[in-house]
């Protein structure tokens, strides 16, 4: 009976999600990497925002021999988001160039952050993660239609013997622990009060002090009703599970007087475009009527 143990890890960190771990992502090994897996005994178990890859100890000398020369073994995953929603909540885009895909890989890249290794040199990865479809170390990774519909990142691990230090010991093989952190999606955010809250007087307060909101007048849409806008100062992260406490009020003779204790939160598909300070940029429309 064949017993597993693990060689590494590969955790998605997501700003978005209470829980700081990506959801919904689905890791494809590219064929040629599913080959060399199933011939040297590996196996991919699906864990919470990753994958771990195990091997089979009693296979361990196949996996020693494709590490015995000069280029190590390389496990290539394509990695796509399986709800439609993950890039509306998504900072990082590479969507207007058809020709660039995030790619990461512990032979580019690598720092060891609190035991764990980290695969992009910035905060968060980034445009300067990506790298052309032509590139070499994409041959044979991505297919025709993979091209014109790519993976929302690619990451590759190279395992040595330096990996399989341990292995056939009674101590074993030391698991390298490898992440990514995606970061959220920041806009604008723009309410918009119709009916009886089309009032000269108002205003919004954050009652934490976090945000801030411009007054913009009245306008006129598409309907022809009329509205009060108020815009952040500022972009806002998108979250899963918002903890904003942000109020509606009416100037009175005491300095405020609450008229919505807690405005509705930013919906994560919905958006719009304007120019702001001489730049196209992402605002969430906020619609209340009363």
């Amino acid at each position: 009976m064949s017993q597993y143990a693990p060689l590494f890890t590969f955790i998605v960190e997501h700003g978005f999600y209470e829980s700081g771990l990506a959801r919904g992502l689905s890791f494809k090994p590219c064929e040629r990497s599913a080959s060399v897996m199933l011939n040297a005994g590996l196996m991919v178990k699906p864990v919470a925002a990753g994958i771990t890859v195990l091997f089979d100890e009693k296979l361990s000398e196949s996996l020693q021999l494709y590490v015995e020369d000069d280029e190590p073994l390389e496990l290539i995953f394509k990695i796509y988001p399986e709800e439609a929603s993950f890039k509306s909540h998504t900072r990082v885009s590479i969507d207007n160039d058809d020709e660039m895909v995030l790619y990461v890989s512990n032979h580019l890249f690598r720092a060891e952050v609190d035991g764990r290794i980290k695969l992009h040199s910035e905060s968060f990865i980034s445009i300067g993660d990506a790298i052309r479809m032509d590139s070499d170390l994409l041959v044979d990774v991505l297919g025709r239609k993979e091209r014109l519909m790519p993976p929302f990142f690619i990451v590759s691990v190279r395992i040595d013997k330096a990996n399989l230090k341990g292995m056939g010991s009674p101590s074993g093989v030391v698991p390298k622990n490898y992440y990514i952190s995606v970061e959220e999606r920041q806009v604008f955010w723009k309410y918009y009060f119709l009916g009886s809250l089309v009032r000269e007087n108002i205003y919004l307060s954050d009652v934490d002090g976090v945000a801030e909101f411009v007054p913009m007048g009245k306008e006129q849409l598409a309907d022809h009703r009329e509205a009060m806008i108020f815009r952040s100062k500022k972009k806002l992260p998108l979250k899963a599970n918002f903890d904003y406490r942000f109020q509606l009020k009416e100037k009175d003779s005491n300095g405020g007087k609450v008229i919505i204790k807690r405005l509705p939160m930013a919906e994560v598909t919905r958006f719009g475009r304007e120019v702001i300070d001489g730049s196209s940029e992402v605002v969430s429309e906020i619609y209340i009527n009363c």
